[in-house]
């Protein structure tokens, strides 16, 4: 199953919701700060990762960039978790293709 893998941020509602909205229901978040989580392995299935820049520290960044430029996985950046940075990245157009192709029998791209 597709997924989306959010690290970094505290409170990723905002980046949960928006997701949600578009059909993305399978969502991972670690917290970014934890010294473990830079050991952790990405789930299979993750097709995107958003990361929070502000709340995450830099070792885990890089390995988390490292890792998923190996498995061809999307990374999005956004400061914070705020609905209307979600948006404005799905807006531009850096979501929408890579989410259509991992998520495409739920047509998340239409709004109703």
């Amino acid at each position: 199953m597709s997924s989306v893998l959010i690290v970094g941020g505290d409170q990723v509602e905002g980046i949960k919701e928006v997701l949600g909205n578009y059909g993305v229901s399978n969502i991972h978040h670690w917290s970014g700060r934890n010294g473990g989580d830079a050991n952790k392995m990405i789930p299979q299935g993750t097709k995107v990762i958003v990361l929070v820049t502000k709340w995450v520290n830099h070792s885990i960044t890089y390995k988390v960039k490292k890792h998923a430029t190996k498995r061809g996985i999307k990374v999005l950046y956004t400061p914070n978790g705020s609905r209307e940075r979600m948006f404005d990245i799905i807006k531009k157009d850096e979501l929408k293709p890579t989410i259509a192709s991992a998520f495409k029998e739920k047509r998340w791209w239409q709004f109703n």
